[in-house]
């Protein structure tokens, strides 16, 4: 009986190595799992775009067609031109999981950046649809930073206005502007222009919808600064038109 039990200690003291080895495994298996999820999240999210998988989109609601209906793309938002109460948005969450545009554009923004992937560019969605009490939370703190420095009300709600459209006069509340930037410079300033992304869509966005919105030197039509990053779509026929030509949305709608 003593002989026995002390063969079953020998078997357990045996086979405890092997269990102990075996949970290791385990461990590294999940823990190899863990990081390789944070890895694929983190690529998406800096990759901001990812390839278009309509099937992954089904339930949103999203038509075969979703250039939508023309009027509502070329719909005009700006200090003159605010949003009415009652505009309505159908929304799609971007592939980056963070960002929601508006339906209508999904599937062109998409296209737009996968061709620019293709060509060795990395872009990031850096704002997409806002809706009216964002924009109002984001505009008042921009004038009590600038109050804050000594000017008026008056005054700071005139230079915050320059750059950012007052709530409810922005195209971000229509779901259909977007600010892209490049990955490794993500800076919403002059040197956004030099980068090749920013280069590479103002001279295809067209192809796919989308125009430069506040393009230079037409600042007293827009009554916005140049923005390189802030492209708009409008659709193909009028996208194509504006850049053509060099106008913008405003002196865009006046000819039609």
């Amino acid at each position: 009986m003593y002989q026995r039990q002390n063969a079953i200690q020998r078997r357990k003291k045996k086979k405890a190595p092997r269990c102990l080895g075996k949970l290791l495994l385990i461990l590294l298996w999940v823990a190899a799992a863990f990081f390789m999820g944070r890895a694929v999240g983190k690529a998406e999210k800096y990759y901001g775009i990812v390839e278009y998988q309509p099937e992954e989109f089904g339930e949103q609601g999203l038509e075969d067609d979703l250039g939508g209906d023309e009027a509502e793309a070329l719909i005009l938002v700006n200090k003159e031109n605010p949003l009415p109460d009652d505009y309505e948005v159908e929304l799609v969450t971007l592939p980056d999981r963070v960002h929601k545009g508006a339906s209508q554009a999904y599937e062109p923004l998409c296209e737009m950046l996968n061709a620019g992937r293709r060509e060795g560019l990395a872009f990031e969605v850096c704002s997409a649809y806002r809706d009216i009490e964002r924009q109002r939370q984001l505009f008042e703190e921009d004038v009590v930073a600038l109050m804050a420095r000594g000017y008026s009300y008056e005054r700071a709600y005139e230079e915050v206005a320059k750059e950012t459209m007052p709530p409810g006069c922005s195209e971000h509340s229509t779901g259909l502007a977007f600010d892209i930037v490049a990955l490794d410079y993500q800076l919403l300033d002059a040197g956004q222009e030099r980068t090749e992304e920013n280069i590479w869509l103002r001279e295809h966005c067209a192809e796919y919808g989308f125009i430069l919105r506040y393009p230079k030197d037409k600042e007293d039509i827009t009554q916005i600064s140049y923005e390189s990053w802030h492209f708009r779509y409008v659709g193909e026929k009028a996208a194509k038109e504006i850049m053509e030509r060099g106008i913008t949305l405003e002196e865009y709608l006046k000819d039609i």
